[in-house]
Protein backbone atom coordinates (compact mmCIF):
# COMPACT_ATOMS: atom_id res chain seq x y z
CA UNK A 1 0.00 0.00 0.00
CA UNK A 2 1.62 3.45 -1.20
CA UNK A 3 1.89 5.52 2.06
CA UNK A 4 -0.57 8.96 0.41
CA UNK A 5 -3.20 5.53 0.05
CA UNK A 6 -3.11 4.82 3.83
CA UNK A 7 -3.43 8.16 4.51
CA UNK A 8 -6.90 8.07 2.11
CA UNK A 9 -7.90 5.11 3.60
CA UNK A 10 -11.04 5.99 5.74
CA UNK A 11 -11.54 2.53 7.35
CA UNK A 12 -8.23 2.26 8.75
CA UNK A 13 -8.33 6.19 10.33
CA UNK A 14 -12.07 5.15 11.52
CA UNK A 15 -10.47 2.33 13.41
CA UNK A 16 -7.75 4.12 15.34
CA UNK A 17 -8.47 7.72 14.97
CA UNK A 18 -9.07 8.19 18.76
CA UNK A 19 -5.76 6.01 20.03
CA UNK A 20 -4.08 9.23 21.91
CA UNK A 21 -0.24 9.51 21.91
CA UNK A 22 1.59 8.52 25.05
CA UNK A 23 1.95 11.59 27.28
CA UNK A 24 3.77 10.21 30.00
CA UNK A 25 7.59 11.47 29.69
CA UNK A 26 5.86 15.47 29.65
CA UNK A 27 7.05 16.76 32.66
CA UNK A 28 4.04 18.55 35.51
CA UNK A 29 5.45 21.81 35.15
CA UNK A 30 5.39 21.42 31.27
CA UNK A 31 1.69 19.94 30.80
CA UNK A 32 -0.22 22.96 31.17
CA UNK A 33 2.19 24.35 27.66
CA UNK A 34 -0.08 21.70 25.46
CA UNK A 35 -3.63 21.06 24.41
CA UNK A 36 -5.43 18.00 26.22
CA UNK A 37 -3.98 14.64 25.54
CA UNK A 38 -6.99 13.50 23.38
CA UNK A 39 -5.87 16.37 20.69
CA UNK A 40 -2.92 14.08 20.02
CA UNK A 41 -4.79 11.81 18.07
CA UNK A 42 -2.78 9.12 15.35
CA UNK A 43 -4.49 10.67 12.95
CA UNK A 44 -5.09 14.42 11.94
CA UNK A 45 -8.59 15.07 10.20
CA UNK A 46 -10.15 12.02 10.94
CA UNK A 47 -13.19 10.67 9.30
CA UNK A 48 -12.71 13.24 5.90
CA UNK A 49 -10.85 12.57 2.84
CA UNK A 50 -8.04 14.65 4.14
CA UNK A 51 -7.15 12.14 7.00
CA UNK A 52 -3.56 11.63 8.07
CA UNK A 53 -1.58 9.37 9.52
CA UNK A 54 0.49 10.61 12.11
CA UNK A 55 4.34 9.68 11.33
CA UNK A 56 5.72 9.46 14.64
CA UNK A 57 8.92 11.09 15.17
CA UNK A 58 11.06 7.29 15.80
CA UNK A 59 9.60 6.44 12.58
CA UNK A 60 10.64 8.88 10.46
CA UNK A 61 14.46 8.27 12.20
CA UNK A 62 13.65 5.04 9.48
CA UNK A 63 12.79 6.65 6.74
CA UNK A 64 14.81 10.03 6.82
CA UNK A 65 18.19 11.08 6.83
CA UNK A 66 20.25 12.75 9.21
CA UNK A 67 22.47 15.50 9.24
CA UNK A 68 26.68 14.65 9.56
CA UNK A 69 25.94 15.86 13.31
CA UNK A 70 23.39 13.35 13.74
CA UNK A 71 20.15 15.86 13.85
CA UNK A 72 16.66 14.76 11.92
CA UNK A 73 14.32 17.67 10.29
CA UNK A 74 12.56 17.75 13.50
CA UNK A 75 15.55 18.16 15.53
CA UNK A 76 16.88 21.37 13.21
CA UNK A 77 13.37 22.95 13.34
CA UNK A 78 13.64 22.75 17.05
CA UNK A 79 16.70 24.60 16.95
CA UNK A 80 14.68 27.69 14.41
CA UNK A 81 12.40 27.99 17.37
CA UNK A 82 14.81 28.25 19.71
CA UNK A 83 16.74 30.68 17.86
CA UNK A 84 13.59 33.21 18.30
CA UNK A 85 13.80 32.76 22.19
CA UNK A 86 10.48 31.37 23.46
CA UNK A 87 11.32 28.00 23.97
CA UNK A 88 10.78 26.12 26.11
CA UNK A 89 7.17 27.06 27.66
CA UNK A 90 5.94 29.44 25.34
CA UNK A 91 3.92 31.63 26.27
CA UNK A 92 0.80 30.45 23.78
CA UNK A 93 2.02 27.01 24.39
CA UNK A 94 3.78 23.89 21.78
CA UNK A 95 1.69 24.44 18.75
CA UNK A 96 -0.02 21.57 17.37
CA UNK A 97 2.64 20.93 14.62
CA UNK A 98 5.30 19.12 16.74
CA UNK A 99 2.64 16.08 16.97
CA UNK A 100 0.97 16.15 13.59
CA UNK A 101 3.90 17.21 11.23
CA UNK A 102 6.83 16.09 13.32
CA UNK A 103 5.88 13.05 15.43
CA UNK A 104 6.96 14.57 18.78
CA UNK A 105 4.34 14.48 21.72
CA UNK A 106 6.87 15.36 24.62
CA UNK A 107 8.73 19.09 22.49
CA UNK A 108 10.01 19.45 26.46
CA UNK A 109 12.02 16.37 26.31
CA UNK A 110 13.38 17.05 22.70
CA UNK A 111 14.95 20.17 23.76
CA UNK A 112 16.60 18.42 26.71
CA UNK A 113 18.37 15.88 24.06
CA UNK A 114 19.32 18.87 21.70
CA UNK A 115 20.93 20.55 25.10
CA UNK A 116 22.57 17.38 26.09
CA UNK A 117 24.42 17.20 22.65
CA UNK A 118 25.52 20.49 22.57
CA UNK A 119 23.11 22.05 20.44
CA UNK A 120 21.24 24.20 22.67
CA UNK A 121 22.32 26.06 26.01
CA UNK A 122 20.18 28.31 28.73
CA UNK A 123 20.62 31.97 27.82
CA UNK A 124 21.50 34.96 30.35
CA UNK A 125 18.79 36.90 31.68
CA UNK A 126 20.66 39.93 30.23
CA UNK A 127 19.45 38.62 26.93
CA UNK A 128 16.09 38.85 28.09
CA UNK A 129 16.08 42.49 28.97
CA UNK A 130 15.29 43.90 25.36
CA UNK A 131 12.02 42.41 25.63
CA UNK A 132 11.18 44.75 28.96
CA UNK A 133 9.54 47.64 29.05
CA UNK A 134 11.32 50.79 30.39
CA UNK A 135 9.36 50.79 33.63
CA UNK A 136 10.63 47.11 34.28
CA UNK A 137 13.69 47.84 33.60
CA UNK A 138 14.11 51.32 35.84
CA UNK A 139 12.45 48.98 38.61
CA UNK A 140 15.54 46.33 38.15
CA UNK A 141 18.12 49.21 38.91
CA UNK A 142 15.99 51.07 41.58
CA UNK A 143 16.21 47.48 43.60
CA UNK A 144 20.10 47.77 43.32
CA UNK A 145 20.10 50.64 44.44
CA UNK A 146 21.00 52.53 40.78
CA UNK A 147 20.18 55.44 38.94
CA UNK A 148 17.28 54.93 36.77
CA UNK A 149 17.36 57.36 34.13
CA UNK A 150 18.09 57.76 30.72
CA UNK A 151 16.85 55.86 27.00
CA UNK A 152 16.14 52.01 27.20
CA UNK A 153 19.25 51.22 25.59
CA UNK A 154 20.93 53.33 28.32
CA UNK A 155 19.17 50.89 31.09
CA UNK A 156 19.73 47.83 29.42
CA UNK A 157 23.61 48.44 29.28
CA UNK A 158 23.66 49.60 32.69
CA UNK A 159 22.36 46.75 34.28
CA UNK A 160 24.42 44.43 32.28
CA UNK A 161 27.46 46.44 33.24
CA UNK A 162 26.47 46.96 36.86
CA UNK A 163 24.47 44.22 38.01
CA UNK A 164 25.73 40.46 38.27
CA UNK A 165 22.74 37.88 37.05
CA UNK A 166 22.08 36.29 40.07
CA UNK A 167 20.87 39.00 41.32
CA UNK A 168 18.69 40.71 37.98
CA UNK A 169 15.32 39.99 39.64
CA UNK A 170 12.27 39.86 36.72
CA UNK A 171 8.75 38.88 37.55
CA UNK A 172 7.72 37.47 34.12
CA UNK A 173 11.21 35.83 33.53
CA UNK A 174 10.64 32.18 32.17
CA UNK A 175 14.23 31.05 31.01
CA UNK A 176 14.93 30.23 27.54
CA UNK A 177 17.22 28.08 25.29
CA UNK A 178 19.56 29.47 22.82
CA UNK A 179 21.92 28.18 20.41
CA UNK A 180 25.25 27.46 20.78
CA UNK A 181 27.75 27.97 18.06
CA UNK A 182 27.73 24.52 17.18
CA UNK A 183 23.78 24.88 17.19
CA UNK A 184 24.06 28.07 15.19
CA UNK A 185 26.45 26.36 12.40
CA UNK A 186 23.74 23.53 12.14
CA UNK A 187 20.80 25.33 11.41
CA UNK A 188 23.06 27.55 9.03
CA UNK A 189 23.92 23.58 7.34
CA UNK A 190 20.62 23.01 7.02
CA UNK A 191 18.39 26.42 6.92
CA UNK A 192 16.53 24.43 3.76
CA UNK A 193 14.66 22.25 6.57
CA UNK A 194 12.35 26.08 8.51
CA UNK A 195 12.81 27.12 3.95
CA UNK A 196 10.71 24.13 3.21
CA UNK A 197 8.23 24.31 6.41
CA UNK A 198 7.78 28.38 5.10
CA UNK A 199 7.64 27.60 1.53
CA UNK A 200 3.58 28.21 0.27
CA UNK A 201 4.70 25.75 -2.95
CA UNK A 202 4.99 22.80 -0.36
CA UNK A 203 3.37 20.17 -1.71
CA UNK A 204 2.18 16.94 0.44
CA UNK A 205 4.13 13.29 0.57
CA UNK A 206 2.12 12.08 -2.44
CA UNK A 207 3.14 12.12 -5.94
CA UNK A 208 -0.03 11.65 -7.62
CA UNK A 209 -0.05 15.44 -9.05
CA UNK A 210 3.35 15.45 -9.94
CA UNK A 211 6.98 16.08 -8.02
CA UNK A 212 6.90 16.17 -4.43
CA UNK A 213 7.95 19.18 -3.25
CA UNK A 214 8.82 19.40 0.80
CA UNK A 215 11.04 18.77 3.48
CA UNK A 216 11.15 15.30 3.22
CA UNK A 217 11.77 15.06 0.07
CA UNK A 218 14.35 17.58 -0.29
CA UNK A 219 15.83 15.50 3.12
CA UNK A 220 16.18 12.52 0.51
CA UNK A 221 17.64 14.11 -2.35
CA UNK A 222 20.32 15.59 0.00
CA UNK A 223 20.72 12.50 1.90
CA UNK A 224 20.68 14.89 5.16
CA UNK A 225 23.62 17.61 3.79
CA UNK A 226 22.16 20.67 3.15
CA UNK A 227 25.14 21.85 2.26
CA UNK A 228 24.19 22.51 -1.42
CA UNK A 229 20.47 23.15 -0.61
CA UNK A 230 19.61 26.20 -2.55
CA UNK A 231 20.71 24.82 -6.02
CA UNK A 232 18.55 21.54 -5.48
CA UNK A 233 15.69 23.58 -3.96
CA UNK A 234 15.88 26.19 -6.09
CA UNK A 235 16.39 23.67 -9.59
CA UNK A 236 12.95 22.60 -8.70
CA UNK A 237 11.43 25.88 -7.60
CA UNK A 238 12.26 26.71 -11.33
CA UNK A 239 11.09 24.15 -13.14
CA UNK A 240 7.80 23.68 -11.11
CA UNK A 241 6.98 27.01 -10.53
CA UNK A 242 8.98 29.28 -12.49
CA UNK A 243 10.29 31.40 -9.36
CA UNK A 244 13.67 30.37 -7.56
CA UNK A 245 12.98 32.00 -3.93
CA UNK A 246 15.71 29.79 -2.51
CA UNK A 247 18.35 32.10 -4.01
CA UNK A 248 16.48 35.41 -3.98
CA UNK A 249 18.30 38.10 -2.24
CA UNK A 250 15.20 38.40 0.35
CA UNK A 251 16.81 41.45 2.18
CA UNK A 252 17.05 43.04 -1.13
CA UNK A 253 13.39 42.32 -1.25
CA UNK A 254 12.44 43.26 2.32
CA UNK A 255 14.28 46.54 2.21
CA UNK A 256 12.57 47.30 -1.24
CA UNK A 257 10.80 50.59 -0.41
CA UNK A 258 6.89 50.21 -0.26
CA UNK A 259 5.47 53.42 -0.74
CA UNK A 260 1.69 52.65 -1.80
CA UNK A 261 -0.70 54.26 0.40
CA UNK A 262 -4.31 52.73 1.26
CA UNK A 263 -6.14 54.81 -1.82
CA UNK A 264 -3.28 53.30 -4.64
CA UNK A 265 -4.04 49.73 -3.19
CA UNK A 266 -7.91 50.46 -3.73
CA UNK A 267 -7.33 52.05 -7.04
CA UNK A 268 -5.33 48.48 -8.09
CA UNK A 269 -7.80 45.68 -6.82
CA UNK A 270 -10.47 48.25 -8.68
CA UNK A 271 -8.99 47.87 -11.46
CA UNK A 272 -8.09 44.61 -10.99
CA UNK A 273 -11.70 43.84 -10.01
CA UNK A 274 -12.49 42.50 -13.82
CA UNK A 275 -9.61 40.14 -13.75
CA UNK A 276 -10.01 38.76 -10.14
CA UNK A 277 -13.70 37.59 -11.29
CA UNK A 278 -12.62 36.26 -14.57
CA UNK A 279 -10.24 33.77 -13.20
CA UNK A 280 -11.95 33.44 -9.97
CA UNK A 281 -14.53 31.77 -11.84
CA UNK A 282 -12.61 29.65 -14.01
CA UNK A 283 -11.84 26.12 -13.32
CA UNK A 284 -8.72 24.76 -11.53
CA UNK A 285 -7.28 24.70 -8.36
CA UNK A 286 -6.73 27.59 -5.63
CA UNK A 287 -3.06 26.78 -4.46
CA UNK A 288 -1.49 28.31 -7.70
CA UNK A 289 -2.95 31.32 -7.51
CA UNK A 290 -2.09 31.06 -3.73
CA UNK A 291 1.21 30.35 -4.28
CA UNK A 292 1.86 32.92 -6.77
CA UNK A 293 0.73 35.30 -3.99
CA UNK A 294 3.21 34.58 -1.65
CA UNK A 295 6.43 34.75 -4.60
CA UNK A 296 4.58 38.58 -5.14
CA UNK A 297 4.66 39.03 -1.09
CA UNK A 298 8.22 37.84 -0.89
CA UNK A 299 8.89 40.49 -3.54
CA UNK A 300 7.35 43.16 -1.55
CA UNK A 301 5.09 43.14 -4.36
CA UNK A 302 1.62 43.54 -1.75
CA UNK A 303 -1.00 44.96 -3.81
CA UNK A 304 -0.20 42.89 -6.80
CA UNK A 305 -0.07 39.77 -4.26
CA UNK A 306 -3.21 40.63 -2.82
CA UNK A 307 -4.88 39.93 -6.49
CA UNK A 308 -3.90 36.44 -6.27
CA UNK A 309 -5.30 36.12 -2.75
CA UNK A 310 -8.51 37.32 -3.94
CA UNK A 311 -8.61 34.86 -6.70
CA UNK A 312 -7.85 31.59 -4.45
CA UNK A 313 -10.31 33.14 -1.33
CA UNK A 314 -12.99 33.47 -3.99
CA UNK A 315 -12.28 29.58 -5.38
CA UNK A 316 -12.73 28.55 -1.63
CA UNK A 317 -9.43 27.68 -0.69
CA UNK A 318 -8.93 25.98 2.35
CA UNK A 319 -5.44 27.05 3.42
CA UNK A 320 -6.26 29.52 6.63
CA UNK A 321 -2.75 30.96 5.93
CA UNK A 322 -3.98 32.65 2.51
CA UNK A 323 -6.72 34.18 4.33
CA UNK A 324 -4.30 34.84 7.11
CA UNK A 325 -2.26 36.62 4.72
CA UNK A 326 -4.30 38.92 2.78
CA UNK A 327 -5.17 40.22 6.32
CA UNK A 328 -1.98 41.26 7.38
CA UNK A 329 -1.49 42.95 4.06
CA UNK A 330 -5.09 44.87 4.17
CA UNK A 331 -4.29 46.05 8.16
CA UNK A 332 -1.09 47.42 7.24
CA UNK A 333 -3.28 49.61 4.90
CA UNK A 334 -5.75 49.95 7.55
CA UNK A 335 -8.71 48.82 5.19
CA UNK A 336 -10.51 47.47 8.05
CA UNK A 337 -13.81 46.69 6.43
CA UNK A 338 -11.84 44.41 3.33
CA UNK A 339 -10.51 42.69 6.49
CA UNK A 340 -13.57 41.67 8.21
CA UNK A 341 -14.82 40.71 4.80
CA UNK A 342 -12.13 38.51 4.08
CA UNK A 343 -12.40 36.96 7.87
CA UNK A 344 -15.95 36.17 7.17
CA UNK A 345 -14.68 34.21 4.02
CA UNK A 346 -12.20 32.84 5.96
CA UNK A 347 -14.93 31.30 8.38
CA UNK A 348 -17.35 30.37 5.77
CA UNK A 349 -14.66 28.67 3.25
CA UNK A 350 -12.60 26.43 5.26
CA UNK A 351 -13.23 22.88 6.72
CA UNK A 352 -14.02 23.08 10.80
CA UNK A 353 -14.08 20.23 12.48
CA UNK A 354 -15.95 21.78 15.23
CA UNK A 355 -16.48 25.47 14.52
CA UNK A 356 -13.58 28.24 13.79
CA UNK A 357 -11.10 28.88 15.48
CA UNK A 358 -10.88 30.75 18.88
CA UNK A 359 -8.07 32.42 17.50
CA UNK A 360 -9.93 33.92 14.26
CA UNK A 361 -13.39 34.72 16.28
CA UNK A 362 -10.42 37.33 18.57
CA UNK A 363 -9.34 38.48 15.13
CA UNK A 364 -12.89 38.86 13.73
CA UNK A 365 -13.37 40.93 16.95
CA UNK A 366 -10.48 43.37 16.73
CA UNK A 367 -11.26 44.31 13.59
CA UNK A 368 -14.95 44.69 14.39
CA UNK A 369 -13.49 47.14 17.26
CA UNK A 370 -11.43 49.15 14.94
CA UNK A 371 -13.94 49.44 12.15
CA UNK A 372 -16.35 50.79 15.19
CA UNK A 373 -13.75 53.21 16.75
CA UNK A 374 -13.17 54.96 13.33
CA UNK A 375 -16.32 55.68 12.83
Amino acid sequence: MKLFDLFKNKAVASSSQFRYADSSTISPDEREFYQPDNYYTFYSYPGTEMARKVITFDERKKISYPTPRGLYVAEVMLLDYCNKGKYPKPKTGYPGLWWFEYGIRDVGNALKSLEQRGFLRWAPKSSYLNSLKADELKKILSANGLDSSGKKEELIERIKQQIPEERIIIDSYVPKYELTELGQDELSINSYIPYMARSPHKTTEDDTFGEQFNVWYINKLLKGDGTNWKSVVGGIEKRRFGVDSANEDKTKNLNEANNDSAEDVIDFINKKKEFIESESKKPGDAFKWASKGYDLKEQNKLKEALVYFYIAINKHADMPAVYRDACIILRKYKMYEEELRVIEKEIQNIKWNDGPSEDLIKRKQRVQELISKRK
